[in-house]
């Protein structure tokens, strides 16, 4: 018997990302005049579980480079559009999901259609799915398409992509340059991350899984504690960093793991939250470009030379990991995670 699906499909991600580059410069062209064309005020990106923390993480890059953006859950845009949406506002709705299918995601698009000053998009690995259907105009990443339940490098390729669209309609020539290094530096990085995530994934002393991001990052956190408690059920949360101290605090113990995704720019405050963890008893694993100035015993150094908002693809591969060996610890399946499927479509909503 082979490896499960889940394995390869993190481990090929460098190469899944130099083919969404490749897509995404033949597609620049066209996104440029699609947007330019609409004159929107804002942007909303859209989709449910793992989706939806890639709304969160792309509308801060979005944010970040000039776009004024937020995210909003699938269901929110599908069951209360009119506390997202603002009167008069004309909005590009992104939404997103892998496998086109997803009841809340395609019927929010289909819904939204009707009003005159919302304009959708799909993001999608399926091409004639029912959301390419159901959206004014769609993008579909079908080399990105995955057989295992959980997603890991999809929701990479979708963020790049994402990141790509940000940095071609705010004609940011410098992080466009940043996105094409990424799959190389992965690459060079994908031995460590994978040595790493083995050894922590394999001690099962640890109980309790916090992971910390602020801002893009904070989307990444909330995937990294999905794909762990997806695959391996072990309690798990997400929290900004420096919002753990106001309450969350109190549950640390010797059984807690931590993970920090710090950002360059916030790296002395988070420092100092790495300090209060650790005197807390917990295990503290730091993901960072200065990793090792963190002073902790499981730190990993990311690739120099990229801004906080270009390098959020690099924190996903230890994560991942981490959340596969600690499943093949535990005796479980990583292709067979609990009470999930591939798909979610609601009772009576088939598509």
């Amino acid at each position: 018997m082979g490896a499960p699906f889940v394995f390869d499909e993190i481990r090929r991600q460098p190469e899944l990302w130099e083919q969404t580059l490749t897509q995404g410069k033949q597609e620049t062209d066209r996104i440029r005049h699609l947007f330019h064309q609409l004159q929107v005020d804002e942007v909303i990106l859209t989709g449910c579980g793992t989706s939806y923390y890639l709304a969160i993480t792309a509308a801060a890059v979005f944010q970040e480079w000039t776009i004024p953006s937020r995210a909003i859950p699938a269901s929110e845009m599908l069951l209360v559009p009119d506390t997202v949406l603002i009167p008069g506002t004309k909005t590009l709705v992104i939404a997103a999901s892998r496998s086109g299918s997803t009841t809340e995601v395609v019927k929010a698009v289909q819904r939204l259609r009707s009003r005159p000053t919302v304009t959708t998009w799909g993001l999608t690995c399926h091409p004639d799915s029912p959301l390419t259907q159901a959206a004014h105009q769609s993008w579909t990443l079908p080399h990105a398409k995955e057989k295992s339940v959980v997603m890991t490098g999809s929701f990479t390729s979708m963020l790049l992509f994402l990141q790509w669209i940000a940095a071609t309609v705010a004609k940011k020539e410098g992080p466009a340059r940043e996105l094409q290094h990424l799959p190389t530096a992965a690459a060079e990085s994908m031995s460590a991350a994978h040595t790493l995530g083995q050894q922590l994934g394999a001690d099962l002393r640890y109980d309790h899984l916090i992971y910390l991001g602020l801002g893009a990052y904070y989307g990444l956190a909330c995937e990294g504690m999905l794909k762990a408690k997806e695959m391996t059920q072990v309690v798990c949360e997400a929290y900004n960093p420096l919002e753990f101290r106001h309450g969350p605090l109190s549950v640390l113990r010797e059984g807690c793991r931590v993970f920090l995704l710090s950002q360059q720019r916030c790296s002395s405050q988070e420092q100092a939250v790495a300090r209060d963890l650790r005197a807390l008893n917990a295990d503290v694993v730091v993901l960072a470009e200065d990793a090792a100035s963190f002073d902790c015993d499981r730190p990993l150094p990311l690739p120099a030379g990229f801004s906080d908002a270009a390098r959020c693809l690099l924190y996903l591969p230890l994560l991942q990991w981490v959340a596969y060996y600690r499943t093949l610890q535990s005796g479980l399946h990583p292709d067979r995670p609990r009470h999930l499927d591939q798909v979610v479509i609601l009772p009576g909503e088939g598509q």
